[in-house]
C-alpha cells in the first residue's frame, strides 16, 4: 500500500478552474499587444502581463505550500480579481490606444490596479493566516503597493515608469531574498512579530468580550501560535508552471485558427499557417517535454527563485509570438509589418535568451551555447532587423527552421545516450 505522504501531488480541480481566468487574460493582452503602435504601448502590455502573471504565481505558490489547507474562498476571490483585470485590459490607458479612442471606457486603469493590489493582498494574508513563511518566493507575502497607487494620480507616461520600478523591485526582492539566508531569517522574524501582534490583538478582543459578560466557554479557542518556513513541492509547482505555458500556447494557436476563418486558403496562407502550427509544436516540446524552462535537457534543476523568472520570460515570449501571428498569416503573401515581425522574432529571441539564462544557472555545456543558442539568436535578430523584403510566409518557415535547430541539441544528446 502506498503511503499517502509519498504520493505525487497534482493540480486540484480548484486550481484548474482558477486557470480559466488566465485564458481570458492572455487573450486580451495578446489582442491589445497586436494593436500596439509604440514602445509605450508595448511596455503597458508587458506591465499588465506581469501583473496578471504575478497574481497567478503568488496564488499558485500559496496553494502549493498550503496543500489541502488551501482556502477555497481566497482562490475564488483571486479568480474574480483576475477576471476583472482581464476585462479592464482594453481600457487601460485609453489615451494610448491606436486610432480613435474617444469611446474607450474610462476608469479601467484604476480598476485594473485596485484589482491587482487586492489579489496580491489576498494571497499574502492567506499564507500568513496559515503560519507559513514562503521564503522561496517572497513576493507571495509582500507587495510594493505605493508606486501602483501613485500611478493612478499622475500622467500615463510617468505611470509607466512607476509600474516598471515596482515590477523590477518585486522581482529583485524575491530573487535576492530567496537566495539570501539572512533575508530568509529576517522574513521569518518579521512574520513572527506580525503573528505575535495578531495574537495580542485577539487576546484583547477576547478580554473585552469577557468583560461584556460573555462566558469564556462560548468564546472561540485562541489560534495556535505556530510558524514554519514553507517547503515547496517541486513536482506540483513544475506542473502548475507547465500548465500556464500550455494556456498561453493555446492563445497562440487560437490566433492561427482565427486568422484562417476569414481568409482564402492560398498556398501562402497554408504555408504560413502550417509553419505557425509547427512553431507552436516545437515550443510545446521544448517547454513541456523538456521542462517549462527551455534549458538543455541534462542540466541541473533550477531553484524556485530561478525558475519563476525564467517562466515569466517563456510565457511573455509566447504571448508576443501570439500577437505576431495575428498579423503574419493575413499578410502571408505580402511584406510583414515591422511590428509584427518584431513580435514573432523578438518573442522567439526572448525565448532563446531566457533559455540561455536558465542554462547558466543549470550549468549547461559550452558546446550548446556556441552551437545552438548563439546561432539561433543571431538568425532571429538578423531577421527581425533585416527581414522586411521577405514575404511573410517565408519568415514563418525561417522561424520554424530556427526552432528545429534549437531543439536538435536535446534530440542529439538523447540519441547518443541511447547508443551507449
Amino acid at each position: 500500500m502506498t503511503d499517502k505522504s509519498t504520493e505525487e501531488r497534482h493540480a486540484s480541480w480548484l486550481e484548474l478552474f482558477f486557470d480559466l481566468t488566465v485564458v481570458a487574460a492572455a487573450a486580451q493582452i495578446a489582442h491589445r499587444l497586436h494593436g500596439a503602435e509604440s514602445i509605450g504601448q508595448v511596455a503597458a502590455c508587458a506591465a499588465m502581463f506581469y501583473a496578471i502573471w504575478s497574481v497567478w504565481t503568488t496564488t499558485s505558490v500559496y496553494a502549493n505550500v498550503a496543500g489541502e489547507r488551501t482556502r477555497q474562498r481566497a482562490v475564488l476571490r483571486t479568480m474574480l480579481g483576475i477576471a476583472v483585470m482581464a476585462a479592464a485590459v482594453p481600457g487601460v490607458f485609453p489615451e494610448l490606444l491606436p486610432g480613435e479612442h474617444h469611446d474607450a471606457p474610462e476608469g479601467r486603469t484604476a480598476v485594473f490596479v485596485v484589482a491587482f493590489l487586492l489579489c496580491r493582498t489576498i494571497a499574502a494574508r492567506s499564507a500568513a493566516r496559515d503560519g507559513q513563511v514562503v521564503a522561496f518566493w517572497p513576493a507571495t507575502q509582500s507587495i510594493m503597493a505605493t508606486p501602483w497607487v501613485v500611478s493612478l494620480f499622475v500622467p500615463e507616461t510617468i505611470a509607466y515608469w512607476l509600474w516598471g520600478v515596482s515590477i523590477v523591485v518585486d522581482l529583485a526582492f524575491s530573487m535576492v531574498g530567496a537566495g539570501n539566508p539572512h533575508a530568509v531569517e529576517e522574513m521569518t522574524e518579521r512574520a513572527r512579530q506580525r503573528q505575535q501582534q495578531n495574537a495580542q490583538r485577539e487576546q484583547r478582543r477576547l478580554a473585552r468580550l469577557i468583560q461584556r459578560g460573555i462566558s469564556p466557554d462560548r468564546l472561540p479557542s485562541p489560534r495556535a501560535n505556530l510558524l514554519s518556513v514553507a517547503q515547496v513541492e517541486r513536482g506540483h509547482l513544475d506542473e502548475r508552471l507547465g500548465l500556464f505555458v500550455i494556456i498561453v500556447l493555446g492563445e497562440a494557436l487560437a490566433q492561427v485558427v482565427a486568422a484562417n476563418t476569414e481568409l482564402a486558403w492560398t498556398p501562402a496562407v497554408i504555408a504560413s499557417s502550417l509553419a505557425g502550427f509547427l512553431i507552436l509544436v516545437q515550443l510545446w516540446q521544448l517547454t513541456s517535454l523538456y521542462g517549462f524552462t527551455p534549458a538543455p535537457r541534462r542540466t541541473a534543476s533550477l531553484e524556485p527563485w530561478q525558475a519563476l523568472p525564467a517562466h515569466l520570460g517563456v510565457t511573455a515570449s509566447v504571448v508576443a509570438i501570439a500577437a505576431g501571428f495575428g498579423g503574419l498569416i493575413p499578410a502571408a503573401a505580402e511584406h510583414l509589418h515591422t511590428k509584427d515581425r518584431w513580435f514573432v522574432f523578438g518573442g522567439l529571441a526572448l525565448y532563446v535568451v531566457t533559455s540561455v539564462v536558465a542554462a547558466l544557472f543549470g550549468r549547461a555545456p559550452l558546446k550548446w551555447y556556441l552551437g545552438w543558442a548563439l546561432p539561433s539568436l543571431l538568425v532571429l535578430a538578423a531577421v527581425a532587423v533585416f527581414g522586411h523584403p521577405l514575404p511573410a510566409w517565408s519568415l514563418a518557415l525561417i522561424a520554424y527552421g530556427v526552432l528545429v535547430w534549437f531543439s536538435a541539441y536535446n534530440k542529439l544528446v538523447d540519441s547518443r545516450a541511447e547508443g551507449r
